[in-house]
């Protein structure tokens, strides 16, 4: 049995779309929880706005509320600091976690780089994968998969329905000073709100 599914990302913001993965994927697999580890640096994305301390507290407060149930937060990745790769990621949590059946939960669109990631070889040979296909995305099959170096032994694949809400429509939402109802759990609103997040760029909205 599954005991822990790794769900890392730059979570700037979480948001409903995030929970609702998180959410099915725990589900399907039988795991006993999703454990969000937000990057401090995603190696291969832009530099999120919101500081790493920021985005772990709202990943905090979406997991406290009834959408969070049977998630926890991790901030060993931000603890670390600078780039988060995820191999490196996982060899601490595996450190910090010796006795946890843990697996990668990964989109199929960011599923479909693991060319492109650091050590992505030690990443295909050791790990083992959650990947899920999302509403919105081109699905990603087992044959496309295993060309892509996943074991099929070791790799999962899930279809999920996932509200088609974005942390950039958030982003610019909160620039321009919108609700974010229905996008993200109330809590996370609220605390964007308290902390005045993401409206730097206002004036360019």
């Amino acid at each position: 049995m599954i005991s822990d599914i790794a769900f890392g990302g730059t979570f700037d913001p979480v948001h409903n779309g995030h929970l609702a993965i998180a959410r099915q994927a725990r589900e399907a697999t039988g795991a006993e929880s999703v454990w969000f580890v937000p990057a401090a640096l995603a190696p291969l994305r832009d530099a999120p706005q919101a500081s790493p301390r920021d985005r772990f507290e709202l990943l905090e407060a979406a997991c406290a509320g009834p959408e969070g149930l049977g998630m926890a937060v991790l901030d060993i990745a931000i603890r670390r600091g600078g780039l988060s790769y995820t191999a490196d990621v996982m060899n601490a949590l595996r450190a910090e976690h010796p006795d946890r059946d843990l697996r990668v939960l990964l989109g199929a669109d960011v599923a479909r780089t693991i060319g492109a990631w650091h050590r992505a070889a030690d990443l295909l040979r050791r790990e083992s994968f959650v990947i899920v296909n999302r509403s919105g995305v081109p699905q990603l099959d087992a044959a496309e998969a295993q060309r892509l170096g996943y074991s099929p032994a070791r790799t999962m694949l899930l279809s999920v329905q996932s509200p088609e809400v974005s942390a950039t429509e958030i982003r610019g939402r909160c620039a321009r000073g919108e609700s974010l109802e229905g996008l993200v759990p109330e809590a996370v609103a609220t605390l964007i709100a308290r902390k005045g997040m993401y409206r730097q760029n206002r004036d360019d909205a």
